[in-house]
Order: structure tokens, then sequence, then C-alpha cells
């Protein structure tokens, strides 16, 4: 049976670099919008049935895209995060994404994160195929218990019950608007190293402003590599592996990416 009888709605050949902040990427040879959380396990379990890899996208604000695009089934799944901003989540104003991909990274800023404020994360697991509740979601730096397991699939969140300071979210919507770059971007590259941030690193290897193709280390915030109009994913890859070693070479230091590739 043909998939797109086994799964009504979905797309092909859908063109990625439209769904991510980046403004990068080729296409999916399948694409598919999950509207609920059934919609999800739906996608994925025809997808596991026909033996077709498939990759949830949330706001696609932190994933760098290739240029051959993906050769599966894309599926676009999650709440917005910042529906939840008034919700005692006022450091996550201005950040784009799903409370979904916020969990999964254990999105953080101004020394807050995910993980003070998760409840209880529902997942599905794509091995048994059973929906479980998880409280301890093993949060590290940016990191997560389903970072490491790719099994487990995010369908829901509660977060603790909390109230938003006001004068916060516009202090942090402010320092945003006059820290980060507005061309396109998928956020912070690189992990920061302990109480170092990462941007003064790149800024003192002498990499500000470098540009390869159409990418370029921002000026305006040395972690961020924007996209100056036409970038590819070759050209953002080269530009990390050149940090990554001059940082390394300069300092001694071993930068991680933050941001996912797909």
């Amino acid at each position: 049976m043909r998939f797109e009888k086994l799964l009504l709605g979905v797309k092909k050949n859908i063109l990625l670099k439209n769904y991510t902040t980046f403004r990068i990427g080729g296409r999916a040879k399948y694409f598919f919008v999950a509207k609920t959380k059934e919609n999800l396990i739906k996608a994925i379990t025809v997808a596991k049935k026909l033996r077709l890899p498939f990759f949830i996208l949330g706001g696609g604000s932190n994933l760098l895209v290739s240029d051959k695009g993906y050769k599966g089934l894309v599926i676009k799944f999650g709440r917005p995060l910042s529906l939840y901003v008034s919700k005692g989540l006022d450091w996550a104003a201005g950040i784009p994404g799903t409370i979904e991909g916020a969990v999964y990274g254990n999105a953080g800023a101004f020394g807050k994160s995910m993980k003070d404020v998760v409840k209880s994360v529902e997942v599905f697991d794509t091995k048994t195929e059973k929906i479980e509740i998880f409280k301890d979601c093993q949060f590290g730096y940016r990191d997560s218990i389903f970072k490491k397991k790719k099994n487990l699939i995010i369908l829901s969140v509660k977060i603790k019950s909390g109230k938003s300071d006001w004068k916060k979210i516009k202090e942090h919507l402010d320092y945003r608007k006059q820290r980060h770059p507005k061309l396109p971007s998928a956020g912070s590259v690189f992990k920061n190293v302990e109480e170092t941030p990462v941007a003064i690193l790149i800024h003192q290897a002498g990499l500000t402003g470098k540009k390869v193709g159409d990418a370029q280390i921002s000026e305006k915030h040395s972690n961020f590599i924007v996209n100056l109009g036409n970038a590819k994913a070759k050209d953002v890859l080269k530009l990390i592996k050149l940090t990554k070693k001059s940082v390394k070479k300069k300092f001694g230091i071993v930068l991680e990416e933050e941001i996912q590739f797909l």
C-alpha cells in the first residue's frame, strides 16, 4: 500500500529550509504535520512498519539540515515555547522553538533551565510502542535522557506552576534584541565551557566575522553562525570545523556542538 494512503496528509519533497530558523536545508522525501500526539504516534508507527527513517522536527531553531535533505519522513510536531513564558519561564522569553524541543536539549538562559521547571514528561517509546510518564529526565547541561535514548519521543510536557515577572520578560527580550543577531541562525552553535562563554573564546581566536560562502560567524555574537542570504550547510560545517580547530590550538579546549544535525 502506498505511504500516502497509510498516512493521510503526508507531503512529498518538501524543502526543509523553510522550516528552520537557519533557512538552510534540502528536501525531505516525506513531510507530515502532526497536530496531535495521536497523529504523531500514527506517523511513527507507519514509518516503522515501512522501515522508513523518521525525524521529529520541532521549531527547527537549533538545527542544521543537510543540503542533501532527508531521505525519510520528517514529522513536524510541538507546542511553541512562547506559550509557557508567562507560566514561570520568564527566562525563556525570546527563545524560539517548542516546549518539547526545549526539554529534549534542556534549554536554558540566565542561570535557569528546563530542569528547574519540568514536572513530568509524557513519552512514546518506539521500541515497546507504549506511553510512559517520566519524572526523572536525567537532565544535564543542554542534555537529557531523550538525547541519549532516541527511542523516547516526547508527546507532552507538564511544568511546575509558576508566575512570571513581566519586568524580567521585557529585560530578557531587550537583552536578546541587543546582543543576538537578527539574521537567520540556529542560535548558539557551541556549548559554553564551564563558566567561560564560548563567544569570548571564538572572538579571541580571531574568528569573529569570518565567512565561508554566505555563512558567517556573527559580528554581533561570536557563538552564532548566521546566514547572509544563501548559505549552505556545507559552509556552516566548514566554519564549525575551523572554529573547533582554532579554539583547540589557541586554548587547548575542545568545543562541543549545541546545535543538532540532520
